[in-house]
Protein backbone atom coordinates (compact mmCIF):
# COMPACT_ATOMS: atom_id res chain seq x y z
CA UNK A 1 0.00 0.00 0.00
CA UNK A 2 2.85 2.39 0.80
CA UNK A 3 4.27 2.09 -2.70
CA UNK A 4 1.00 2.75 -4.52
CA UNK A 5 0.23 5.91 -2.55
CA UNK A 6 3.82 7.12 -2.82
CA UNK A 7 3.32 6.91 -6.60
CA UNK A 8 -0.13 8.54 -6.53
CA UNK A 9 1.35 11.54 -4.72
CA UNK A 10 -0.43 14.84 -5.27
CA UNK A 11 -3.10 13.24 -7.47
CA UNK A 12 -4.92 12.39 -4.25
CA UNK A 13 -5.80 16.07 -3.79
CA UNK A 14 -8.04 15.85 -6.90
CA UNK A 15 -9.73 12.79 -5.37
CA UNK A 16 -10.85 14.90 -2.42
CA UNK A 17 -13.24 16.93 -4.60
CA UNK A 18 -14.96 14.07 -6.47
CA UNK A 19 -18.74 13.92 -5.88
CA UNK A 20 -18.54 10.67 -3.90
CA UNK A 21 -15.59 11.89 -1.80
CA UNK A 22 -17.10 15.28 -1.02
CA UNK A 23 -18.88 16.47 2.08
CA UNK A 24 -22.14 15.53 0.33
CA UNK A 25 -21.70 11.76 0.77
CA UNK A 26 -18.51 10.47 2.36
CA UNK A 27 -17.75 13.36 4.70
CA UNK A 28 -21.40 13.74 5.70
CA UNK A 29 -21.76 10.03 6.53
CA UNK A 30 -18.38 9.73 8.23
CA UNK A 31 -18.92 12.65 10.60
CA UNK A 32 -22.47 11.55 11.35
CA UNK A 33 -21.12 8.13 12.40
CA UNK A 34 -18.33 9.74 14.41
CA UNK A 35 -20.36 12.28 16.37
CA UNK A 36 -18.90 15.25 18.20
CA UNK A 37 -15.12 15.43 18.66
CA UNK A 38 -15.12 18.73 20.51
CA UNK A 39 -12.42 18.75 23.22
CA UNK A 40 -11.61 15.10 22.38
CA UNK A 41 -8.26 13.55 21.53
CA UNK A 42 -8.42 11.91 18.10
CA UNK A 43 -6.08 9.56 16.23
CA UNK A 44 -6.68 9.61 12.47
CA UNK A 45 -5.30 6.52 10.74
CA UNK A 46 -4.71 6.23 6.98
CA UNK A 47 -4.83 10.02 7.09
CA UNK A 48 -3.32 10.54 3.64
CA UNK A 49 -2.51 14.19 3.09
CA UNK A 50 -4.61 15.16 6.11
CA UNK A 51 -7.98 15.95 4.53
CA UNK A 52 -10.05 14.64 7.46
CA UNK A 53 -7.29 15.20 10.03
CA UNK A 54 -7.58 18.94 9.51
CA UNK A 55 -11.37 18.77 9.60
CA UNK A 56 -11.21 16.97 12.96
CA UNK A 57 -9.18 19.86 14.33
CA UNK A 58 -11.57 22.39 12.81
CA UNK A 59 -14.46 20.62 14.56
CA UNK A 60 -12.92 21.32 17.94
CA UNK A 61 -10.79 18.27 18.67
CA UNK A 62 -8.03 18.83 21.20
CA UNK A 63 -5.01 16.65 20.40
CA UNK A 64 -5.09 15.36 16.81
CA UNK A 65 -2.57 12.86 15.46
CA UNK A 66 -2.43 11.60 11.87
CA UNK A 67 -0.78 8.34 10.76
CA UNK A 68 -0.24 6.99 7.26
CA UNK A 69 1.95 4.26 5.78
CA UNK A 70 2.99 6.50 2.86
CA UNK A 71 5.86 8.91 3.38
CA UNK A 72 4.65 10.85 0.31
CA UNK A 73 1.18 11.33 1.84
CA UNK A 74 2.58 12.38 5.22
CA UNK A 75 4.95 14.76 3.43
CA UNK A 76 1.92 16.46 1.88
CA UNK A 77 0.13 16.61 5.24
CA UNK A 78 3.16 18.18 6.88
CA UNK A 79 3.39 20.78 4.13
CA UNK A 80 -0.21 21.77 4.88
CA UNK A 81 0.72 21.99 8.56
CA UNK A 82 3.73 24.18 7.83
CA UNK A 83 1.59 26.53 5.74
CA UNK A 84 -1.11 26.80 8.41
CA UNK A 85 -0.16 25.68 11.88
CA UNK A 86 -2.98 23.73 13.50
CA UNK A 87 -0.93 21.76 16.00
CA UNK A 88 -1.44 18.37 14.32
CA UNK A 89 1.19 15.63 14.70
CA UNK A 90 1.91 13.31 11.78
CA UNK A 91 3.68 9.93 11.76
CA UNK A 92 4.60 7.36 9.09
CA UNK A 93 3.66 3.80 10.04
CA UNK A 94 1.81 0.63 9.08
CA UNK A 95 -1.08 0.58 11.55
CA UNK A 96 -0.42 -3.11 12.25
CA UNK A 97 3.07 -2.24 13.53
CA UNK A 98 2.40 1.25 14.90
CA UNK A 99 4.28 2.23 18.06
CA UNK A 100 2.15 3.46 20.99
CA UNK A 101 1.01 7.05 20.50
CA UNK A 102 -1.22 7.35 23.57
CA UNK A 103 -4.84 6.58 24.35
CA UNK A 104 -7.53 8.51 22.46
CA UNK A 105 -11.22 9.26 22.87
CA UNK A 106 -11.73 8.46 19.19
CA UNK A 107 -9.75 6.67 16.53
CA UNK A 108 -10.77 7.21 12.91
CA UNK A 109 -9.76 5.60 9.63
CA UNK A 110 -11.11 6.52 6.22
CA UNK A 111 -10.01 3.76 3.80
CA UNK A 112 -7.75 1.54 5.89
CA UNK A 113 -9.03 -1.94 6.76
CA UNK A 114 -9.46 -3.12 3.17
CA UNK A 115 -5.70 -2.69 2.69
CA UNK A 116 -5.01 -5.60 5.03
CA UNK A 117 -3.20 -8.25 3.00
CA UNK A 118 -4.32 -11.22 5.12
CA UNK A 119 -6.71 -12.01 8.00
CA UNK A 120 -3.68 -11.97 10.33
CA UNK A 121 -2.67 -8.50 9.10
CA UNK A 122 -6.25 -7.29 9.59
CA UNK A 123 -6.31 -8.65 13.15
CA UNK A 124 -3.00 -6.96 13.97
CA UNK A 125 -4.42 -3.69 12.67
CA UNK A 126 -7.56 -4.06 14.78
CA UNK A 127 -5.64 -5.00 17.93
CA UNK A 128 -3.39 -1.97 17.60
CA UNK A 129 -6.37 0.28 16.94
CA UNK A 130 -8.13 -1.10 20.03
CA UNK A 131 -5.01 -0.46 22.13
CA UNK A 132 -5.22 3.25 21.20
CA UNK A 133 -8.91 3.66 22.13
CA UNK A 134 -9.67 4.51 25.74
CA UNK A 135 -12.35 2.47 27.59
CA UNK A 136 -15.72 3.82 26.52
CA UNK A 137 -14.19 5.35 23.40
CA UNK A 138 -14.93 4.57 19.77
CA UNK A 139 -13.33 3.62 16.50
CA UNK A 140 -15.06 4.88 13.34
CA UNK A 141 -13.97 3.75 9.92
CA UNK A 142 -15.11 4.24 6.35
CA UNK A 143 -14.18 1.26 4.22
CA UNK A 144 -14.98 -0.69 1.08
CA UNK A 145 -18.53 -2.00 1.14
CA UNK A 146 -18.51 -5.82 1.53
CA UNK A 147 -22.00 -5.84 0.02
CA UNK A 148 -21.07 -4.02 -3.18
CA UNK A 149 -22.73 -5.71 -6.15
CA UNK A 150 -21.24 -6.21 -9.60
CA UNK A 151 -24.80 -6.23 -10.91
CA UNK A 152 -25.71 -2.91 -9.35
CA UNK A 153 -25.21 0.61 -10.70
CA UNK A 154 -21.54 1.55 -11.10
CA UNK A 155 -21.72 4.96 -12.69
CA UNK A 156 -18.63 7.02 -13.47
CA UNK A 157 -20.50 10.26 -12.70
CA UNK A 158 -19.70 9.87 -8.98
CA UNK A 159 -15.98 9.82 -9.67
CA UNK A 160 -15.16 6.16 -9.00
CA UNK A 161 -15.58 2.92 -10.96
CA UNK A 162 -14.96 -0.59 -9.66
CA UNK A 163 -12.92 -2.43 -12.31
CA UNK A 164 -13.95 -5.98 -13.32
CA UNK A 165 -15.58 -6.55 -9.95
CA UNK A 166 -16.51 -10.25 -9.54
CA UNK A 167 -20.09 -11.34 -8.88
CA UNK A 168 -18.90 -13.53 -5.97
CA UNK A 169 -15.62 -12.13 -4.63
CA UNK A 170 -13.37 -14.41 -2.58
CA UNK A 171 -11.88 -13.52 0.79
CA UNK A 172 -8.68 -11.58 0.20
CA UNK A 173 -9.27 -11.24 -3.55
CA UNK A 174 -7.47 -8.32 -5.18
CA UNK A 175 -9.86 -5.51 -6.12
CA UNK A 176 -9.19 -2.41 -8.23
CA UNK A 177 -11.00 0.90 -8.54
CA UNK A 178 -10.40 3.79 -10.93
CA UNK A 179 -10.65 7.36 -9.66
CA UNK A 180 -11.81 9.79 -12.33
CA UNK A 181 -9.72 12.80 -11.35
CA UNK A 182 -8.05 15.30 -13.69
CA UNK A 183 -5.27 12.72 -13.94
CA UNK A 184 -7.09 9.39 -13.39
CA UNK A 185 -5.42 6.77 -11.25
CA UNK A 186 -6.19 3.28 -9.98
CA UNK A 187 -6.04 1.96 -6.44
CA UNK A 188 -5.73 -1.69 -5.41
CA UNK A 189 -6.92 -3.34 -2.21
CA UNK A 190 -8.33 -6.60 -0.84
CA UNK A 191 -11.90 -7.84 -0.53
CA UNK A 192 -12.94 -8.93 2.96
CA UNK A 193 -16.45 -9.95 3.92
CA UNK A 194 -18.47 -8.29 6.64
CA UNK A 195 -18.01 -11.42 8.77
CA UNK A 196 -14.21 -11.22 8.44
CA UNK A 197 -14.17 -7.57 9.51
CA UNK A 198 -16.45 -8.27 12.44
CA UNK A 199 -14.47 -11.29 13.60
CA UNK A 200 -11.21 -9.32 13.63
CA UNK A 201 -12.74 -6.33 15.40
CA UNK A 202 -14.47 -8.46 18.06
CA UNK A 203 -11.35 -10.55 18.62
CA UNK A 204 -9.42 -7.31 19.08
CA UNK A 205 -11.84 -6.34 21.85
CA UNK A 206 -14.48 -4.08 20.31
CA UNK A 207 -17.98 -4.89 21.52
CA UNK A 208 -20.78 -3.03 19.71
CA UNK A 209 -20.39 -2.76 15.92
CA UNK A 210 -22.78 -0.62 13.88
CA UNK A 211 -22.69 -0.54 10.06
CA UNK A 212 -24.02 2.64 8.43
CA UNK A 213 -24.88 3.04 4.75
CA UNK A 214 -23.93 6.33 3.10
CA UNK A 215 -26.39 9.19 3.18
CA UNK A 216 -26.49 12.35 1.10
CA UNK A 217 -26.44 15.67 2.91
CA UNK A 218 -29.21 18.22 2.38
CA UNK A 219 -26.62 20.41 0.62
CA UNK A 220 -25.83 17.61 -1.84
CA UNK A 221 -29.50 17.08 -2.61
CA UNK A 222 -30.04 20.81 -3.04
CA UNK A 223 -27.11 21.09 -5.45
CA UNK A 224 -27.63 17.99 -7.61
CA UNK A 225 -31.13 16.73 -6.83
CA UNK A 226 -32.08 13.48 -5.10
CA UNK A 227 -32.27 11.49 -8.36
CA UNK A 228 -28.61 12.22 -9.17
CA UNK A 229 -27.41 10.30 -6.10
CA UNK A 230 -29.82 7.36 -6.14
CA UNK A 231 -27.72 4.91 -8.17
CA UNK A 232 -24.80 5.41 -5.81
CA UNK A 233 -26.90 5.14 -2.65
CA UNK A 234 -28.41 1.90 -3.99
CA UNK A 235 -24.94 0.35 -4.45
CA UNK A 236 -22.27 2.37 -2.61
CA UNK A 237 -18.61 1.45 -2.96
CA UNK A 238 -17.95 2.20 0.74
CA UNK A 239 -19.79 2.23 4.07
CA UNK A 240 -19.17 3.50 7.60
CA UNK A 241 -18.61 1.28 10.63
CA UNK A 242 -18.73 2.49 14.24
CA UNK A 243 -17.07 0.30 16.87
CA UNK A 244 -17.49 0.87 20.61
CA UNK A 245 -14.91 -0.23 23.14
Amino acid sequence: MSAQYDQIGEKVADWDVLPVRSEYIEGHTFFKALGSVEERNVLDLACGDGLYTRQLKARGANRVVGVDISEEMIGGARRYEEAQRLGIEYHVSDVADMAPLGVFDCVTAVYLLHYANSPEHLLRMCRNIHAHVKPGGRFVTYSFNPGFSAKGPNSTRYGITMLDFPESPREGQAISAELHTKTPFTIHFSYWSRATYEQALREAGFRQLTWMSPECSPEGIARYGRAFWQDYLDNPHAVALRCER
